[in-house]
Protein backbone atom coordinates (compact mmCIF):
# COMPACT_ATOMS: atom_id res chain seq x y z
CA UNK A 1 0.00 0.00 0.00
CA UNK A 2 1.77 3.50 -1.13
CA UNK A 3 1.62 6.35 1.45
CA UNK A 4 2.54 9.43 1.51
CA UNK A 5 -0.09 10.51 -1.34
CA UNK A 6 -1.50 14.14 -0.22
CA UNK A 7 -5.07 15.31 -1.50
CA UNK A 8 -6.47 18.71 -0.99
CA UNK A 9 -10.38 19.07 -0.56
CA UNK A 10 -12.08 22.43 -0.62
CA UNK A 11 -15.38 23.61 -0.61
CA UNK A 12 -17.23 27.31 -0.60
CA UNK A 13 -21.47 25.92 -1.51
CA UNK A 14 -23.77 24.81 1.17
CA UNK A 15 -22.63 23.81 4.22
CA UNK A 16 -19.24 23.52 3.39
CA UNK A 17 -18.02 21.28 6.43
CA UNK A 18 -20.37 19.42 6.05
CA UNK A 19 -19.80 18.38 2.54
CA UNK A 20 -15.80 18.32 3.15
CA UNK A 21 -16.25 15.63 6.22
CA UNK A 22 -18.88 13.83 3.95
CA UNK A 23 -16.19 13.43 1.30
CA UNK A 24 -13.53 12.35 4.12
CA UNK A 25 -16.38 9.39 4.95
CA UNK A 26 -16.44 8.10 1.31
CA UNK A 27 -13.14 8.08 0.98
CA UNK A 28 -12.37 6.30 4.04
CA UNK A 29 -15.10 3.78 3.51
CA UNK A 30 -13.34 2.57 0.56
CA UNK A 31 -11.46 -0.72 1.40
CA UNK A 32 -8.40 0.41 -0.56
CA UNK A 33 -7.96 3.55 0.94
CA UNK A 34 -6.39 4.30 4.42
CA UNK A 35 -7.51 7.85 6.31
CA UNK A 36 -3.60 8.85 7.69
CA UNK A 37 -4.22 12.66 8.56
CA UNK A 38 -6.71 15.11 8.71
CA UNK A 39 -5.64 18.56 8.92
CA UNK A 40 -7.86 21.58 10.57
CA UNK A 41 -10.35 23.40 8.32
CA UNK A 42 -9.14 26.58 7.00
CA UNK A 43 -11.51 29.26 5.79
CA UNK A 44 -9.69 31.29 2.69
CA UNK A 45 -10.42 33.35 0.21
CA UNK A 46 -10.82 32.72 -3.53
CA UNK A 47 -8.48 33.04 -6.42
CA UNK A 48 -9.38 34.07 -9.43
CA UNK A 49 -11.48 36.58 -10.59
CA UNK A 50 -14.78 35.09 -9.83
CA UNK A 51 -16.64 36.87 -7.33
CA UNK A 52 -17.78 34.16 -4.84
CA UNK A 53 -17.56 32.93 -1.30
CA UNK A 54 -14.62 31.97 1.08
CA UNK A 55 -13.86 28.32 0.81
CA UNK A 56 -13.35 26.01 3.40
CA UNK A 57 -10.33 23.65 2.80
CA UNK A 58 -7.99 20.75 4.54
CA UNK A 59 -5.55 18.37 3.37
CA UNK A 60 -5.76 14.89 3.92
CA UNK A 61 -2.96 11.89 4.24
CA UNK A 62 -3.74 8.64 2.95
CA UNK A 63 -2.60 5.36 1.95
CA UNK A 64 -3.50 3.51 -0.79
CA UNK A 65 -3.49 0.53 -3.21
CA UNK A 66 -4.32 2.28 -6.12
CA UNK A 67 -2.99 3.74 -9.11
CA UNK A 68 -3.10 7.28 -9.41
CA UNK A 69 -5.29 6.86 -12.56
CA UNK A 70 -7.53 4.78 -10.30
CA UNK A 71 -7.73 7.13 -7.46
CA UNK A 72 -8.23 9.68 -9.70
CA UNK A 73 -11.54 8.00 -11.03
CA UNK A 74 -12.49 7.37 -7.01
CA UNK A 75 -12.73 11.13 -6.65
CA UNK A 76 -14.09 12.06 -9.43
CA UNK A 77 -17.10 9.34 -7.96
CA UNK A 78 -16.97 10.87 -4.58
CA UNK A 79 -17.26 14.56 -6.21
CA UNK A 80 -19.96 13.45 -8.00
CA UNK A 81 -22.37 11.98 -4.99
CA UNK A 82 -21.97 15.20 -3.42
CA UNK A 83 -23.20 16.88 -6.26
CA UNK A 84 -20.06 18.90 -7.71
CA UNK A 85 -20.80 21.59 -9.44
CA UNK A 86 -18.65 23.57 -11.45
CA UNK A 87 -19.14 25.63 -14.69
CA UNK A 88 -16.32 27.69 -14.64
CA UNK A 89 -13.03 27.50 -13.91
CA UNK A 90 -11.87 28.21 -10.47
CA UNK A 91 -15.51 29.01 -9.56
CA UNK A 92 -17.58 27.89 -6.89
CA UNK A 93 -18.62 23.93 -6.01
CA UNK A 94 -19.92 22.14 -3.55
CA UNK A 95 -16.84 20.03 -3.53
CA UNK A 96 -13.57 19.83 -5.39
CA UNK A 97 -10.81 17.31 -4.29
CA UNK A 98 -7.47 16.98 -5.94
CA UNK A 99 -4.39 14.98 -5.58
CA UNK A 100 -1.22 17.28 -5.03
CA UNK A 101 1.24 14.51 -4.16
CA UNK A 102 2.43 10.87 -4.80
CA UNK A 103 5.53 10.61 -2.43
CA UNK A 104 8.18 11.87 -4.33
CA UNK A 105 6.62 10.91 -7.95
CA UNK A 106 6.18 13.23 -10.60
CA UNK A 107 4.06 12.37 -13.67
CA UNK A 108 2.35 14.04 -16.38
CA UNK A 109 -0.74 12.65 -18.40
CA UNK A 110 -3.88 14.33 -20.06
CA UNK A 111 -5.97 13.60 -17.29
CA UNK A 112 -3.35 14.08 -13.83
CA UNK A 113 -0.01 15.68 -13.29
CA UNK A 114 1.20 15.14 -9.94
CA UNK A 115 2.35 17.20 -8.00
CA UNK A 116 -0.28 19.14 -8.99
CA UNK A 117 0.65 22.05 -11.06
CA UNK A 118 -0.75 24.87 -9.08
CA UNK A 119 0.25 23.67 -5.73
CA UNK A 120 3.21 26.16 -5.31
CA UNK A 121 0.86 28.79 -6.11
CA UNK A 122 -1.70 28.77 -3.44
CA UNK A 123 -1.39 29.28 0.19
CA UNK A 124 -4.79 27.52 0.91
CA UNK A 125 -3.27 24.31 -0.72
CA UNK A 126 0.15 24.44 0.89
CA UNK A 127 -0.69 25.21 5.00
CA UNK A 128 -3.46 22.64 5.67
CA UNK A 129 -0.94 20.02 4.10
CA UNK A 130 2.65 21.12 6.15
CA UNK A 131 0.01 20.88 9.14
CA UNK A 132 -0.17 16.80 8.63
CA UNK A 133 3.26 15.88 6.90
CA UNK A 134 6.39 15.33 8.64
CA UNK A 135 10.19 17.10 7.64
CA UNK A 136 10.78 13.69 5.58
CA UNK A 137 8.30 14.24 3.47
CA UNK A 138 10.04 14.87 0.11
CA UNK A 139 8.60 18.63 -0.38
CA UNK A 140 8.62 19.91 3.02
CA UNK A 141 11.16 22.58 3.24
CA UNK A 142 10.23 23.96 -0.57
CA UNK A 143 6.47 23.88 1.30
CA UNK A 144 7.86 25.48 4.06
CA UNK A 145 9.32 28.56 2.15
CA UNK A 146 6.80 28.81 -0.64
CA UNK A 147 4.21 29.36 2.19
CA UNK A 148 6.42 32.43 3.88
CA UNK A 149 6.49 34.21 -0.34
CA UNK A 150 2.71 33.09 -0.19
CA UNK A 151 1.80 34.77 2.73
CA UNK A 152 3.50 38.39 1.98
CA UNK A 153 1.17 38.10 -1.21
CA UNK A 154 -3.09 38.85 -0.82
CA UNK A 155 -4.09 35.29 -0.32
CA UNK A 156 -5.46 34.89 3.04
CA UNK A 157 -5.83 31.48 5.32
CA UNK A 158 -7.49 31.68 8.53
CA UNK A 159 -7.70 28.77 11.34
CA UNK A 160 -11.56 27.73 11.80
CA UNK A 161 -11.69 27.16 15.59
CA UNK A 162 -13.78 24.12 16.60
CA UNK A 163 -16.27 26.09 18.12
CA UNK A 164 -17.25 27.63 15.23
CA UNK A 165 -17.65 25.37 12.59
CA UNK A 166 -21.00 25.19 11.74
CA UNK A 167 -22.43 21.72 13.57
CA UNK A 168 -20.88 23.10 16.93
CA UNK A 169 -22.47 26.14 16.11
CA UNK A 170 -26.20 24.79 15.96
CA UNK A 171 -25.04 22.89 19.24
CA UNK A 172 -24.29 25.99 20.60
CA UNK A 173 -27.30 27.87 19.42
CA UNK A 174 -30.05 25.22 20.26
CA UNK A 175 -28.58 24.74 23.70
CA UNK A 176 -29.12 28.81 24.45
CA UNK A 177 -32.55 28.38 23.24
CA UNK A 178 -33.45 25.33 25.29
CA UNK A 179 -32.08 27.64 28.02
CA UNK A 180 -33.91 31.06 26.76
CA UNK A 181 -37.59 28.98 26.82
CA UNK A 182 -36.94 28.11 30.46
CA UNK A 183 -35.73 24.09 29.96
CA UNK A 184 -32.66 23.05 31.30
CA UNK A 185 -30.45 21.93 29.02
CA UNK A 186 -28.42 20.06 30.90
CA UNK A 187 -31.20 17.49 32.02
CA UNK A 188 -30.98 13.91 30.91
CA UNK A 189 -33.67 14.25 28.57
CA UNK A 190 -32.31 17.41 26.47
CA UNK A 191 -28.55 16.81 26.94
CA UNK A 192 -28.12 15.02 23.25
CA UNK A 193 -30.79 17.28 21.97
CA UNK A 194 -28.31 19.95 20.30
CA UNK A 195 -26.28 17.10 18.73
CA UNK A 196 -29.70 15.44 17.87
CA UNK A 197 -30.93 18.82 16.40
CA UNK A 198 -27.65 19.89 14.50
CA UNK A 199 -27.21 16.35 12.47
CA UNK A 200 -30.81 16.19 11.96
CA UNK A 201 -30.30 20.04 10.35
CA UNK A 202 -27.34 18.21 8.05
CA UNK A 203 -30.02 15.83 6.48
CA UNK A 204 -33.26 18.21 5.84
CA UNK A 205 -31.54 20.91 4.67
CA UNK A 206 -28.98 19.36 2.29
CA UNK A 207 -30.04 21.12 -0.58
CA UNK A 208 -29.08 24.54 0.87
CA UNK A 209 -27.12 26.72 -1.58
CA UNK A 210 -27.63 24.32 -4.02
CA UNK A 211 -29.26 26.04 -7.72
CA UNK A 212 -29.15 22.99 -10.00
CA UNK A 213 -30.55 19.52 -9.62
CA UNK A 214 -27.59 17.12 -11.05
CA UNK A 215 -28.44 13.49 -10.01
CA UNK A 216 -30.65 12.75 -13.05
CA UNK A 217 -30.53 10.55 -16.26
CA UNK A 218 -31.97 11.64 -19.85
CA UNK A 219 -33.48 9.23 -22.30
CA UNK A 220 -34.58 9.62 -25.87
CA UNK A 221 -38.01 7.98 -26.61
CA UNK A 222 -39.78 7.43 -30.08
CA UNK A 223 -40.62 11.06 -31.31
CA UNK A 224 -43.89 11.75 -32.81
CA UNK A 225 -46.11 15.15 -33.38
CA UNK A 226 -48.71 13.64 -30.51
CA UNK A 227 -46.19 13.24 -27.36
CA UNK A 228 -48.26 12.57 -24.47
CA UNK A 229 -48.72 14.14 -20.48
CA UNK A 230 -46.02 12.33 -18.53
CA UNK A 231 -47.95 12.52 -14.88
CA UNK A 232 -46.48 11.42 -11.45
CA UNK A 233 -48.87 12.46 -8.62
CA UNK A 234 -49.15 11.83 -5.05
CA UNK A 235 -45.08 11.83 -4.64
CA UNK A 236 -44.77 13.14 -0.82
CA UNK A 237 -42.25 15.81 0.32
CA UNK A 238 -41.10 17.54 3.94
CA UNK A 239 -39.75 20.92 4.09
CA UNK A 240 -38.96 24.02 6.37
CA UNK A 241 -41.36 27.28 6.18
CA UNK A 242 -38.53 30.06 5.97
CA UNK A 243 -40.27 32.44 8.26
CA UNK A 244 -40.72 30.75 10.93
CA UNK A 245 -38.45 27.68 10.51
CA UNK A 246 -41.40 25.06 11.06
CA UNK A 247 -42.05 22.00 8.67
CA UNK A 248 -44.62 21.83 6.06
CA UNK A 249 -45.68 18.92 4.13
CA UNK A 250 -47.72 17.17 1.44
CA UNK A 251 -47.81 16.09 -2.15
CA UNK A 252 -46.98 17.29 -5.26
CA UNK A 253 -48.12 16.37 -8.38
CA UNK A 254 -45.70 16.60 -11.55
CA UNK A 255 -46.56 16.36 -15.38
CA UNK A 256 -44.78 17.42 -18.62
CA UNK A 257 -45.06 17.53 -22.45
CA UNK A 258 -41.83 15.88 -23.83
CA UNK A 259 -39.90 17.97 -26.81
CA UNK A 260 -37.87 15.39 -29.68
CA UNK A 261 -38.87 12.65 -27.73
CA UNK A 262 -36.59 13.79 -24.24
CA UNK A 263 -37.20 12.02 -20.87
CA UNK A 264 -36.26 11.64 -17.59
CA UNK A 265 -36.30 8.56 -15.50
CA UNK A 266 -39.41 8.33 -13.55
CA UNK A 267 -37.40 7.73 -10.31
CA UNK A 268 -35.65 11.27 -10.62
CA UNK A 269 -38.71 13.20 -10.37
CA UNK A 270 -39.06 12.31 -6.61
CA UNK A 271 -35.46 13.09 -6.46
CA UNK A 272 -35.94 16.26 -7.73
CA UNK A 273 -38.76 17.06 -5.12
CA UNK A 274 -36.62 16.45 -2.29
CA UNK A 275 -33.48 18.82 -3.97
CA UNK A 276 -36.47 21.26 -3.78
CA UNK A 277 -37.56 20.81 -0.79
CA UNK A 278 -34.68 20.36 1.53
CA UNK A 279 -33.73 23.69 2.39
CA UNK A 280 -35.98 26.46 3.82
CA UNK A 281 -38.34 27.70 1.33
CA UNK A 282 -41.92 28.53 0.52
CA UNK A 283 -44.91 26.52 -1.02
CA UNK A 284 -45.22 28.67 -3.78
CA UNK A 285 -41.17 28.93 -3.93
CA UNK A 286 -41.01 24.74 -4.39
CA UNK A 287 -43.79 24.86 -6.93
CA UNK A 288 -42.05 27.47 -9.21
CA UNK A 289 -38.68 25.40 -8.28
CA UNK A 290 -39.90 22.19 -9.91
CA UNK A 291 -40.33 23.65 -13.04
CA UNK A 292 -38.05 25.62 -13.46
CA UNK A 293 -35.76 22.59 -12.98
CA UNK A 294 -37.67 20.51 -15.08
CA UNK A 295 -37.86 23.20 -17.74
CA UNK A 296 -34.03 23.37 -17.31
CA UNK A 297 -33.45 19.98 -17.40
CA UNK A 298 -35.67 18.74 -20.38
CA UNK A 299 -36.65 21.90 -22.25
CA UNK A 300 -40.21 20.11 -22.66
CA UNK A 301 -43.03 21.35 -24.38
CA UNK A 302 -45.05 22.32 -21.52
CA UNK A 303 -45.00 21.67 -17.36
CA UNK A 304 -47.47 21.26 -15.05
CA UNK A 305 -47.07 21.00 -10.99
CA UNK A 306 -49.21 21.35 -8.02
CA UNK A 307 -48.59 20.68 -4.46
CA UNK A 308 -51.01 20.40 -1.65
CA UNK A 309 -49.54 20.98 1.69
CA UNK A 310 -50.05 21.60 4.92
CA UNK A 311 -48.39 24.09 7.40
CA UNK A 312 -47.39 23.71 11.19
CA UNK A 313 -47.27 27.61 11.29
CA UNK A 314 -50.84 27.88 10.24
CA UNK A 315 -52.25 24.44 12.87
CA UNK A 316 -50.05 24.85 15.94
CA UNK A 317 -49.40 28.72 16.28
CA UNK A 318 -51.32 31.73 15.01
CA UNK A 319 -54.63 31.15 13.71
CA UNK A 320 -54.31 27.65 14.67
CA UNK A 321 -56.79 26.11 11.70
CA UNK A 322 -55.97 22.57 12.34
CA UNK A 323 -56.51 19.88 9.26
CA UNK A 324 -56.28 23.04 6.51
CA UNK A 325 -54.50 22.23 3.73
CA UNK A 326 -52.79 24.67 1.00
CA UNK A 327 -52.43 24.05 -2.91
CA UNK A 328 -50.53 26.09 -5.31
CA UNK A 329 -49.94 25.51 -9.21
CA UNK A 330 -48.01 26.35 -12.12
CA UNK A 331 -48.39 25.81 -15.76
CA UNK A 332 -45.49 26.88 -17.62
CA UNK A 333 -45.30 26.17 -22.12
CA UNK A 334 -48.18 24.53 -23.68
CA UNK A 335 -49.70 24.02 -20.26
CA UNK A 336 -50.07 27.56 -19.59
CA UNK A 337 -52.17 28.49 -22.94
CA UNK A 338 -54.16 25.16 -23.81
CA UNK A 339 -57.11 25.37 -21.32
CA UNK A 340 -58.48 21.50 -21.92
CA UNK A 341 -54.35 20.41 -21.20
CA UNK A 342 -54.55 22.09 -17.87
CA UNK A 343 -58.12 20.41 -17.10
CA UNK A 344 -56.62 17.09 -18.49
CA UNK A 345 -54.08 17.14 -15.90
CA UNK A 346 -56.20 18.55 -12.37
CA UNK A 347 -59.16 16.19 -13.59
CA UNK A 348 -55.83 13.48 -13.19
CA UNK A 349 -54.94 14.32 -9.68
CA UNK A 350 -58.36 15.64 -8.14
CA UNK A 351 -58.82 18.33 -5.72
CA UNK A 352 -56.98 18.25 -2.65
CA UNK A 353 -58.98 15.35 -1.13
CA UNK A 354 -58.73 13.26 -4.00
CA UNK A 355 -61.78 13.89 -5.76
CA UNK A 356 -62.57 14.65 -9.55
CA UNK A 357 -62.84 18.21 -10.07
Amino acid sequence: MKDDIVLSLGSNIGNREFYINKAIQLLGNDANILIDKVSNFYETSPVGNVKQRHFVNIALKIATTYTPEKLLAVIHQVELSLHRTREIHWGPRTLDIDIIFWGDKKMSTDDLTIPHPETFNRLFVLVPILEIISKQFPFYQQISKQIQVLQKKDQTVSLIKKDAQPKRLVESSIHNILSAIGDDPDRPGLVETPDRVARMYDEIFSSEGLENFEDYKLFKSKSSNHSKMVLMKNIPFYSMCEHHMMPFWGKAHIAYIPDHGTIIGLSKIPRLVDFVSHKLSLQEKLTDDIVDQLNKILAPKGAAVVIDARHMCVEMRGVKKTDSSTRTIRFSGIFDTDQDLQMAFLNSIGDINGKSI
